[in-house]
């Protein structure tokens, strides 16, 4: 017959179970899709579900509340950014020669054409060449996933 578990082992267990789903926060399980997203609108549904983590235990939802910030997932997505339709016919086809294609003349033609400045850190982009404008959604989405 096995030793039942001490009451302090069983406080200790049961008190790491917030803290390790406070460690995600009630955004980063239940909207991963906006993992990365810029700062704009509050959900605050998300705010609301983090805001009972601070109110029952006090430091996983000062956790859950920075990770949901850090990770961008306690914001709204933004209106340009979920409606295709709009944001489509904001899309322009710009080529570029492969033996002119670098870093730099990147960033000189897509700021001319979005009318800032653009930097490309390393390491913190990615490129892919596209046969057609239409497949632009598809490999975008499919740089989100990864």
């Amino acid at each position: 017959m096995l030793p039942l578990p001490s009451r302090r082992s069983f406080l200790i267990s049961g008190l790491g179970l917030p803290f390790a789903a406070a460690g995600m926060g009630c955004g980063t399980i239940l909207h991963p899709e906006r993992r990365g997203q810029p700062a704009g609108k509050l959900d605050w549904k998300i705010v609301a579900l983090d805001g009972l983590g601070l109110l029952f235990f006090f430091i996983p939802g000062v956790i859950a509340f920075a990770a949901d910030f850090s990770n961008g997932t306690i914001y709204l997505p933004c209106e340009e950014c979920t409606s295709s339709k709009t944001t489509r016919r904001k899309l322009r086809e710009v080529r570029l020669p492969k033996d002119e294609m670098s870093q730099r003349a990147i960033e000189e033609i897509v700021a001319k054409h979005a009318g800032r400045e653009v930097r490309l850190e390393p390491n913190r982009y990615a490129t892919r060449e596209l046969r057609s404008i239409d497949e632009f959604w598809e490999t975008r989405n499919s740089f989100a996933d990864s």
